[in-house]
């Protein structure tokens, strides 16, 4: 997972400075452009998007691809990743073109193109990431049961020819992200060959127009750029330090990481790898089903960005104020139940979707659990931190990141270094950071906005409601387990949780005169 995930590491810092802002910057012009009817503006404003910065990308992408050797060995001190850096450097081109045509539909309000996209892209990942990491694995079993060479080394146990293939498999599995990335940008240069939007521009836009355009778009992405670059930062913080200062730790105390993990170390896992291990089991499991609802959750921040723009362009302060607390309390009408079960629940559901890997089970789970109380905190922040940035306050993000950055960088320092902590203090520096960020950019969204928070309705009560059905459900799944299997004791407490939480939603919204429903659908 180390191999993966470093390259993951790398890539982000750099997409973040090119596609990152782009949707944002993209959206929020054609927004504007839409509000006063101005359609030939809206596809100009496209077509240099994708000139001026698809070029940049292309650069951008040749950085990692040209200097993967250096960067693999002395930036993330893991030389094997050098193939996976490679196979990821041409998604930064990909991310900047597909950023630039998801901004524009969403500029136009209207969502289906990226989420057609989005399905299009985990389809794709999940089938080609995972049919070329297996078949690099069985040619490498192979190579091996014929008494061949395994990539050049000759292998004793199978155990070893899978380690020597590792990098490889984590390369294969890379270049299905890559192909998922042309087939989600194919998907939107498809869905736009049937909009005939090309009919609309009939003249030669002047130049003077076009540097404007291009000026905007500059202006606009580059403090939002920033942020998306210290925001990314907090993965590469993780990399430097969890490798880094449990390195350290173990040197000057093996023999507690000997007892600590010593089942992770009898499953063939060296002293010498255990850094890189751990920060991929907490990267690769923990923060991947960590982020799961606040990535689906994002879409309220990204659907509300082009009415708050349109209305904060018409001075409509009433209806900027409605909307973000429409988008706040969905969030955590949504966020907070997930975040709650997905901590009493984070052992069994890692164990069932990576039943095969228990290793990394054993050191994941608990930093999840930990993680998961900053569920509601993460999605919050996403969508405040949109909403900002359509007020046009992009520099507001770019502060409270850093800000969060700083504060994690912090903590990681004082927790990781301890070995009573380990991964669980890089997990806990996470949701004291996050929780920070989102507190501080709520309150500056709503003194901005003068929206009038209600805590009362978007705080207290899913809590306590998600609360009583996630607890509730612990109950029927420990009478379940012990007639039926773990996927089915799981899904029948997670139904449960479901539905229970919803009926309890229901009735009090029914009692406090539809209080709830309009706060969240009017």
């Amino acid at each position: 997972m180390g191999y993966y995930s470093g390259a993951y590491a790398v890539f982000m810092p750099l997409y973040s400075l090119c596609a990152g802002s782009l949707s944002i910057a993209v959206a929020q012009m054609v927004s504007e452009s839409s509000a006063f009817g101005n359609r030939r503006r809206m596809l100009l404003i496209r077509r240099l998007s994708v000139i001026f910065f698809g070029a940049i990308g292309l650069f951008l992408t040749l950085i990692p691809l040209l200097f993967s050797g250096f960067i693999a060995e002395r930036l993330i001190g893991i030389p094997e990743a050098k193939l996976s850096i490679m196979a990821i450097s041409p998604c930064v081109f990909l991310g900047t073109i597909t950023a630039i045509l998801r901004g524009y539909y969403e500029g136009l309000g209207d969502m289906t193109p990226s989420s057609v996209s989005q399905t299009v892209d985990a389809i794709v990942k999940l089938a080609v990431g995972l049919g070329l990491s297996m078949a690099v694995k069985g040619y490498a079993l192979g190579l091996f049961e014929t008494g061949e060479a395994v990539f050049g080394v000759y292998c004793s146990t199978e155990s070893e020819a899978i380690e020597i293939a590792l990098p490889v498999i984590a390369c294969a599995a890379v270049l299905g992200t890559a192909a998922a990335d042309l087939a989600g940008m194919l998907s939107l240069c498809i869905f736009g060959r049937f909009r005939r939007d090309k009919s609309v521009i009939c003249e030669r836009p002047e130049r003077a127009e076009q540097k404007e355009i291009i000026r905007r778009l500059v202006k606009l992405c580059t403090p939002i750029s920033l942020a998306s670059v210290v925001s990314s930062l907090l993965n590469t913080i993780d990399l430097s330090t969890i490798v880094m200062l449990i390195g350290n730790s173990l040197r000057n105390n093996p023999e507690l990481y000997t007892t600590e993990y010593a089942a992770v170390i009898e499953s063939g896992v060296s002293l010498k790898d255990l850094p890189s291990f751990l920060y991929g089991s907490f990267t690769g499991l923990s923060m991947s089903i960590f982020t799961l609802a606040p990535s689906l959750c994002a879409v309220f921040g990204r659907s509300a960005f082009p009415s708050v723009s349109e209305n904060n362009s018409r001075g409509n302060k009433e209806a900027v104020s409605k909307e973000i607390r429409r988008v706040i309390s969905l969030s955590l009408y949504i966020s907070i139940p997930a975040g709650i079960g997905l901590c009493l629940y984070s052992k069994q559901i890692l164990g069932l979707i990576f039943p095969t890997r228990t290793a990394e089970v054993s050191v994941s789970w608990m930093p999840l659990a930990i993680l998961s109380t900053s569920t509601a905190f993460m999605t919050v922040l996403g969508s405040a931190c949109s909403m900002l940035q359509a007020l046009g306050r992009t520099d507001i993000p770019l502060k409270i990141n850093l800000g969060g950055a700083i504060l994690k960088l912090a903590l990681n320092m004082i927790f990781i270094p301890n070995s009573r902590y380990g991964l669980s203090g890089a997990a806990v520096a996470t949701v004291v950071s996050y929780s920070a960020m989102c507190i501080a950019s709520v309150v500056v969204l709503y003194r901005l906005t003068g929206t009038k928070p209600r805590l009362l309705y978007s705080v207290a009560i899913p809590t306590i409601l998600g609360v009583i059905a996630c607890i509730s459900s612990t109950y029927v799944y420990r009478y379940a387990i012990t007639y039926l299997s773990l996927t089915i004791s799981l899904l029948i407490s997670v139904i449960f949780a479901v539905i229970t939480y919803i009926l309890m939603v229901e009735l009090l919204d029914i009692t406090h005169k539809n209080r709830i429903r309009t706060q969240i659908f009017e």
